[in-house]
């Protein structure tokens, strides 16, 4: 019964018209990629850290506020 098998897609044997087969991909995207990612790995870490004390902080003044006005 073909009720655990799943249909294979379909595969072309595609080939572009119009272009060059000595031309090769180059590296140069991939490297620019990779770079930025670095990049915007730095600046996350940062931005969490001053969310993260800006969290901290406005916990700390509305705990603060709320023991201030606690009477026994």
């Amino acid at each position: 019964v073909n009720l655990f098998n799943q249909r294979k897609n379909k595969s072309f044997n595609y080939k572009p018209k119009f272009q060059d087969e000595e031309v090769k991909p180059s590296n140069e995207m991939s490297n620019k990629w990779d770079e930025i990612k670095q990049t915007r790995k730095h600046q996350n870490k940062n931005g969490m850290r001053l969310t993260g004390w800006l969290i901290i902080f406005i916990l700390v003044i509305v705990l603060w506020y709320v023991l201030s006005n606690y009477e026994l």
